[in-house]
């Protein structure tokens, strides 16, 4: 990276004996950033931290303390997807002291992120903006295909059997509403709350396939990939859409059926009370 592209030139005069030299961290002041970012998820151990993998919040604060002299910036996200999970809409929030504004911030980070990872939009937002604990909604897509290809093999789960839509259709209002989704949820010693409080689950037909839509204020872990896991036994004949509320209301995990493999998810949606970036579009 040039640092005349970003106006990181440093005075070659050394200081008078009146003028102190500072560290770049003292010369600008801290300001809080939202994120807009989306992930091919294929090459990530997920979103969170991780010891000895590579994650999405790692290499955001990577570029991001790149920016800011060295100084370390903690990313914090909206929700953790897991490995191999997408995201199209993921919001994170960084406190930043650099001299960049929003605009070069923003250039920067798209020519120095990896292929597999934008910088949508960024914005200054309120230092008390936070982008897990103010967010209302969520809303994540899985995607099923029925037939072979290339061109989603990365990002739709290729199932073969027979699929009875209807059945699926009935089944998919069952979690609308307020649960303790414990059944349906792996456990995570993290989120002790098991309560969700979901407003949109549907099917939807698209050509080659089909694909879920399900909209919360808060998800557990683990838990969209089996509430599709779950309404694919009910498609097979394997459960019925009538035993769903029974399986809710147990809050034993020894009835859950199985989890649908990562790569069909994708995070799409994260909703604030208050727009965070002008102009831009959900899709």
């Amino acid at each position: 990276m040039n640092c005349q592209d970003f106006d990181c030139n440093q005075s070659a005069e050394p200081p008078t004996m009146t003028e102190q030299p500072q560290h770049p961290a003292q010369e600008h002041e801290s300001r809080r950033i939202a994120l807009l970012l989306a992930y091919d998820g294929t090459d990530f151990h997920g979103w969170q931290r991780q010891p000895n993998g590579r994650s999405v919040q790692q290499t955001i604060e990577g570029l991001l303390t790149s920016l800011c002299s060295g100084f370390p910036v903690t990313v914090v996200g909206s929700g953790r997807t897991d490995a191999g999970v997408h995201a199209d809409w993921q919001v994170a929030h960084a406190d930043v002291s650099t001299r960049l504004d929003d605009a070069r911030l923003l250039h920067a980070l798209r020519r120095m992120a990896p292929s597999d990872l934008a910088v949508r939009d960024l914005a200054t937002t309120s230092p008390d903006f936070h982008a897990r604990f103010k967010a209302f909604r969520r809303t994540y897509r899985y995607r099923i295909i029925t037939s072979p290809n290339p061109f989603l093999s990365r990002y739709a789960y290729r199932y073969d059997a027979p699929l009875d839509v209807e059945a699926l259709r009935r089944a998919a209002p069952t979690f609308l509403g307020t649960h303790d989704f414990t059944t349906l949820s792996k456990h995570n010693p993290d989120t002790p709350n098991p309560i969700c409080t979901v407003e949109r689950s549907e099917w939807r037909e698209v050509e080659g396939g089909m694909e879920f839509w399900v909209s919360s204020n808060r998800f557990l872990y683990g838990m969209v990939r089996l509430l599709v896991g779950i309404q694919l036994e009910v498609a097979r004949g394997k459960r019925s859409a009538e035993e769903l509320p029974n399986v809710i209301a147990a809050r034993d995990r020894s009835q859950q059926g199985m989890a649908v493999p990562p790569q069909g998810l994708s995070l799409v949606r994260v909703e604030y009370p208050l727009p965070l970036f002008a102009g831009m579009e959900w899709g």
